[in-house]
């Protein structure tokens, strides 16, 4: 078929970058953990033309503390990330609490939404301090690779 291509069902997220991945391994040294599944991913290299987009299941904390799972950094494009709650019965309420850094300002995430995060602007760390209920995670970019620009590690 012509267009079956364009329908993704597979795991075919691109790798985690090694710096996210020496971070999660130094934070489970650390008795900190998360349980979550790196959903579905599509950018340029897994589909000729497509723009970049991920999601993910974030299912539970596990360990002494919150977990960081991104870094402060920056894109040469805009970018849209989103939260949705699980509880059927108040799908406006995340089932958790994130903290999510825009620029200097920290904010406390405790309901669902999709946060716009204009091209240059410095955004994250990202810290999962609390889920309840299972958190569903989506981004989405203008941008056909998602690359960043900039990046600051976090102390544990």
């Amino acid at each position: 078929m012509k267009y079956a291509k364009n329908i993704i069902t597979e795991d075919l997220m691109p790798p985690q970058p090694a710096e996210v991945i020496k971070l999660m391994e130094d934070q489970r040294k650390a008795g900190r953990t998360i349980d979550r599944t790196l959903l579905l991913g599509i950018q340029d290299s897994i589909l000729k033309g497509s723009f970049f987009v991920g999601c993910e299941w974030l299912w539970g904390l596990t360990g002494n503390g919150p977990v960081t799972i991104e870094t402060s950094h920056s894109h040469d494009f805009d970018e849209v990330i989103g939260f949705a709650g699980s509880n059927h019965d108040s799908p406006r309420e995340l089932g958790g609490e994130i903290e999510f850094w825009l620029g200097d300002e920290k904010h406390i995430l405790t309901k669902t939404c999709l946060i716009f995060i204009p091209r240059g602007l410095k955004h994250c760390p990202l810290i999962l301090r609390r889920i309840n209920t299972p958190i569903f995670m989506f981004e989405a970019a203008d941008s056909k690779v998602y690359r960043k620009i900039e990046q600051t590690l976090p102390r544990l």
